[in-house]
C-alpha cells in the first residue's frame, strides 16, 4: 500500500514538517510532488481541512497545525470526519476510514520523541474537521501556537511519527472509542502505552449535541482498516441518558462494549 504525505502551503506546521520529511527521506521532487521510497508526499494550496487530494493513493497522512485558545505545546493525531455539522470542511454527518494501528504507531512515536527532547504532551483526538475522502486518512499535528507550528525539532518528531505509520506493520487490537472530551482523556493513554489501538473517538459533546443513529454507528464500527473488536465507553464523559441510549443501540447492532 503506497500512502501520501499531504502538505499544505498555507500551513505553517505543514510546511514545517515537509521540510523535516525532505531532511530524513531520500525523496525525488517533480513540480511539487515528491517520491520517496515507500511513500510520497504532495503539495497543494488551500486550507488543509479543505484538500483533497489529486494525487491517486492508498490512504493518506496529512501533516497539519493543531490549534487551541490554552496555546498549550502538544501533538496530537486523529482521524478527520463530521459526527454533525461540516464548521471546518468535508461533509456533514460523515466519517472518513480510520486507520487504529497506524493511528497509535503514530502517537507513540510522537510520545517517544516528545519525552527525549521537549517534553510536550501527546493526545488523541476525537474525530473532527474535514476533508472527506473516500480513502483512509489521518493527521499529525503539531500544536497549538505559530510558535510551535515553525519549531524545528517539532517539525522533525512530526515528520518522524508520519514515518513510523507509514512503516508500521504490526497490528494491534482495535476498539472504537465514545464519550470524553476533545483530547480523549480515557482513550489517549491506551494508545500511547497500553495494546489498544483506536480508530473513530466520538466526543460525549458530539454524541450530546448532534445525537446518534443506527446508521452513523454501523459508520463507526465499518469504516476501520482493521475491525474493531468493540466499543470503549468513557462511563463519566457523557450525559447518563445519552449512555444508557447509546448501550441500547449497541447492544441492538451487536457490537461488544465496555468501560475505558
Amino acid at each position: 500500500m503506497r500512502p501520501l504525505v499531504v502538505i499544505s502551503r498555507q500551513n505553517e506546521a505543514s510546511r514545517n514538517i515537509k521540510g523535516a520529511i525532505l531532511a530524513i527521506e531520500s525523496m525525488e521532487e517533480e513540480g511539487g510532488f515528491w517520491r520517496g521510497t515507500d511513500f510520497d508526499m504532495a503539495e497543494y494550496s488551500g486550507e488543509i481541512v479543505t484538500i483533497e487530494p489529486a494525487h491517486k493513493a492508498d490512504y493518506y497522512i496529512y501533516a497539519s497545525t493543531h490549534k487551541s485558545e490554552a496555546g498549550q505545546p502538544c501533538f496530537t493525531a486523529h482521524t478527520p470526519g463530521n459526527w454533525g455539522s461540516a464548521g471546518l470542511g468535508g461533509k456533514e454527518r460523515t466519517l472518513n476510514i480510520a486507520m487504529p494501528s497506524r493511528l497509535k504507531a503514530a502517537v507513540q512515536e510522537l510520545a517517544m520523541l516528545s519525552r527525549q527532547s521537549l517534553g510536550w504532551q501527546v493526545s488523541l483526538e476525537a474525530d473532527h474537521h474535514g476533508p472527506t475522502i473516500e480513502k483512509p486518512v489521518m493527521f499529525v499535528e503539531i500544536g497549538s501556537t505559530r510558535e510551535q507550528w515553525g519549531m524545528k525539532k517539532a517539525g522533525e518528531i512530526a515528520a518522524r511519527a508520519i514515518v513510523a505509520a507509514v512503516r508500521n506493520r504490526r497490528s494491534w487490537p482495535a476498539y472504537v472509542g465514545f464519550g470524553g472530551s476533545h483530547y480523549a482523556p480515557k482513550f489517549s493513554p491506551k494508545a500511547v502505552e497500553g495494546e489498544e489501538a483506536f480508530g473513530h473517538i466520538i466526543s460525549g459533546y458530539a454524541l450530546e449535541k448532534d445525537g446518534f443513529d443506527a446508521g452513523r454507528l454501523k459508520d463507526v464500527i465499518g469504516k476501520n482498516t482493521e475491525a474493531p473488536l468493540g466499543a470503549m465507553i468513557d462511563w463519566k464523559g457523557m450525559k447518563g441518558e445519552v449512555r444508557s441510549k447509546l448501550i441500547r443501540e449497541l447492544e441492538s447492532a451487536g457490537v461488544k462494549w465496555q468501560r475505558a
